[in-house]
């Protein structure tokens, strides 16, 4: 099982969005959101609001068996409801999960399980 944890800021004036969006998730679109999940190989997908001083950020922590896998079909996927996803992400944080970053987004220092 391979884990990821990134964050990505809220521009200013899109919290209220970006909790619309997530509310979105939850509710009316919770079906397609698991479909998409289910074809990506995503197991376990969680999101966060944090608020700081610079400015509010999406915390976003994933689970599945090959996440470079995972997140590459993702960036590549045509599918309606992706292309909606990526585009909410797109107005909401500025970051266009088309075109990921090559790099990872986080580096996991230490971890600790039961």
């Amino acid at each position: 099982m391979e884990q990821a944890c990134f964050a990505l800021p809220i521009l200013t004036g899109k919290t209220d969005d970006a909790r619309a969006f997530m509310r979105e998730l939850g509710g009316p679109g919770k079906a397609q959101f698991a479909t998409s999940e289910q074809r990506l190989g995503i197991i376990k997908e969680s999101w966060f609001l944090q608020r700081t001083f610079q400015g509010d950020l999406f915390i976003v922590y994933i689970e599945g068996l090959d996440l470079g896998k995972s997140l590459k079909s993702f960036a590549e996927s045509t599918e309606q409801f992706d292309q909606w996803f990526k585009d909410q992400v797109l107005d909401i944080t500025g970051a266009d999960l088309n075109n990921p970053p090559e790099k990872p987004l986080s580096e996991l220092l230490f971890s600790y399980q039961a």
